[in-house]
């Protein structure tokens, strides 16, 4: 099950999904500096599916004895996210070194806004030149038909010449093929 949330389209969920769980993690580490504690009232605070049953499961994991490490090896590979790795990451060394588990959820839920307003930044760049990609290519049958009206060589030359004829079906199937692209690049880019 590992994958099945990611082949659905859910990246960008689990990664505000991650984004939620440091924040928690990060004030229930300030009230206090337990892991598991933080885990706890992390997931009862209201976490949403897939990343709720991620934390269940990794909660049940160290209660029935199992090795803190090896939980959050398990927890990492249930949702296989860049973002969670890293945070799973620096968890396993804080808590292996003893670190300061406060100080480091705060600075990785600030490095984690950033990265968020990133992906937000270059989503609307990406919409703007789809929206301009999208105007150019319902321009072009206008611009075509155009083309055909105001010339009658033109028009003689596609319309009744055999490779005329040829050249319009692959200007044709070339023109359904741009649009099917672009209509795949702006449902990737939606989410």
């Amino acid at each position: 099950m590992p994958m099945i949330w990611l082949r659905f389209g859910q990246r960008s969920k689990i990664r505000q999904q991650t984004l939620q769980l440091v924040s928690l993690l990060s004030r229930w580490c300030q009230v206090r500096e337990d892991l598991l504690y933080a885990f706890e009232k992390s997931l009862a605070a209201g976490l949403d599916n897939p990343m709720r049953q991620a934390v269940a499961d990794f909660l049940s994991r160290v209660r029935g004895g199992m090795e803190i490490g090896q939980a959050l090896d398990l927890f990492q590979d249930t949702l296989d996210h860049e973002n969670l790795r890293d945070l799973i990451t620096a968890i396993r060394f804080n808590f292996r070194h003893r670190g300061n588990l406060p100080a480091l959820l705060e600075s990785l839920e600030v490095q984690l806004h950033k990265i968020e307003e990133e992906y937000n930044r270059r989503r609307l760049s990406n919409a703007r030149d789809l929206s301009l990609t999208l105007l150019i290519l319902a321009l072009v049958p206008l611009f075509f038909a155009l083309r055909l009206a105001g010339n009658p060589e033109v028009c003689q030359l596609f319309l009744n010449n055999p490779i005329g004829l040829c050249f319009l079906v692959i200007c044709l199937l070339s023109y359904g093929m741009a649009i099917t692209w672009v209509l795949i690049i702006q449902r990737r880019i939606s989410g």
